[in-house]
């Protein structure tokens, strides 16, 4: 028999009802399994073990003002968090209190230093401020007005998981696969380093993002796997951006790396004595503490630095800064581009720190990173043994040392034409080191 709906008005509506509350809830199961799949997978990509609250972190990765709170999540899953706290402390302190250049010496510091001693090992620096100078603290809700870096090839599975000693990172252009071919077949081959074989390596190129050779850079990477592409343009001044951004992808994506060296693809470097200066440091065991002691930078330190207000030539005027830029008429001790070496807590504190600074970061990425952020939280910067860069029209006279450990040649100028028979030589002569 037909079901008559006319004259069973009360069971029709109770099942349009029924209906309706089914449709209903099975569209909220559907919204809760997206948000928690896209979670997992935001989860997975920034190497967090886990979120007490799905949807307020899923949100996190879209609001500028919380890209801090992310990288916070990462760093409490790692380390002490007592330490942790006295490091967010000391951060907001100091950039509350702005370039320390710029601070007043003739009157008595509002900053009281305390350092407290474990087995004479560890220092925590704990900065307080006294009452006085609280006015000028940020709000305690001041977050940074940048998001996280977008990484159009990221590589984000490579090293997620795998334990690794040394990653290198070099700064290349989207153009430049003659200089990236000559550097895989010599110094980063990672091929017969006699007893340095055992340390465990990685090398990315970080590129940065330009239109006419996309296509050719992403099939560049389904050869070699080592690209890491940033979403940001091919202007010089925004090289900074772009070392934040390795420093960054390191910490989101290859947290177990022990060290990280940043160099650029126009430098040689002479990978036996980078590897015969860390092969002592990476045999020291790791914990979970998060000590200002623990965290030397190395390279070729630029001690007390002048800043360049004027140039005569086009190489010293990509380094002219105004008083707008920056005040001062000294840099903080700086350690040099071609090549600094960073252990893993120095580069969690760096990245932090950059997030914080509410100031854009400053141009000249080396004076940045290994300069003033450093000199923010008291990092120690130190120069690599005895080890001398150079440059240079021709580098194999200056190989030929036993202490070379990086050389720019005619490439910093674009020449390119010869590069693998430059870097072949070279390498040859660095290998005699064995």
């Amino acid at each position: 028999m037909a079901f008559d709906c006319d004259n069973n008005y009360n069971v029709c509506s109770n099942n349009k009802r029924c209906f309706l509350t089914l449709v209903l809830f099975n569209f909220f199961l559907a919204c809760t399994y997206y948000f928690y799949e896209h979670n997992q997978l935001y989860v997975r990509q920034n190497g967090v073990k886990q979120f007490p609250k799905i949807f307020y972190q899923h949100e996190l990765s879209r609001k500028t003002d919380n890209s801090i709170e992310i990288i916070r999540n990462i760093l409490e899953n790692e380390y002490n968090r007592s330490d942790l706290q006295i490091f967010y402390d000391l951060v907001e302190k100091e950039f509350a209190l702005g370039l320390r250049c710029t601070r007043k010496q003739n009157k008595k510091s509002n900053v009281d230093l305390t350092i407290s001693e474990t087995n004479n090992t560890n220092i925590t620096i704990i900065r307080s401020l006294s009452s006085t100078t609280t006015s000028h603290l940020l709000p305690s809700d001041h977050h940074s007005h940048r998001t996280l870096y977008s990484f159009l090839i990221s590589n984000s599975d490579i090293c997620l998981t795998e334990s690794i000693d040394l990653l290198i990172m070099i700064i290349s252009k989207s153009e430049n696969y003659k200089t990236r071919d000559a550097i895989r077949r010599t110094w980063g081959s990672r091929k017969n380093l006699g007893i340095y074989s055992s340390i465990s390596i990685k090398i990315f190129f970080l590129i940065d993002f330009d239109e006419k050779f996309s296509n050719n850079v992403r099939l560049e990477n389904n050869l070699f796997h080592d690209i890491i592409q940033v979403e940001l343009p091919q202007q010089y001044t925004l090289v900074t951006y772009r070392v934040l951004s390795i420093l960054e992808w390191s910490l989101r994506y290859c947290r177990r790396a022990k060290f990280v060296f940043k160099t650029d693809d126009d430098i040689f470097i002479n990978l036996i004595l980078l590897l015969k200066f860390v092969s002592p440091l990476i045999t020291n065991s790791s914990n979970n503490s998060f000590h200002i002691s623990d965290m030397t930078i190395y390279g070729y330190k630029h001690i007390n630095p002048g800043v360049f207000r004027q140039a005569s030539d086009p190489v010293t005027a990509r380094y002219v800064v105004t008083s707008d830029e920056y005040p001062c008429s000294k840099y903080p001790d700086f350690l040099s581009g071609f090549g600094y070496l960073i252990p893993k807590k120095a580069r969690d504190a760096l990245v932090y720190a950059s997030y914080y600074d509410y100031e854009k970061p400053f141009r000249i990425s080396d004076v940045y990173v290994t300069g003033i952020l450093p000199d923010y939280l008291s990092l120690p910067r130190t120069s690599m043994s005895d080890y001398q860069i150079r440059y240079v029209n021709d580098c194999e006279g200056f190989f030929a040392n036993s202490n070379s450990f990086a050389c720019a040649a005619g490439l910093h100028h674009g020449d390119t034409s010869d590069v693998f028979d430059k870097f072949h030589r070279y390498w040859q002569l660095t290998r005699k080191l064995l």
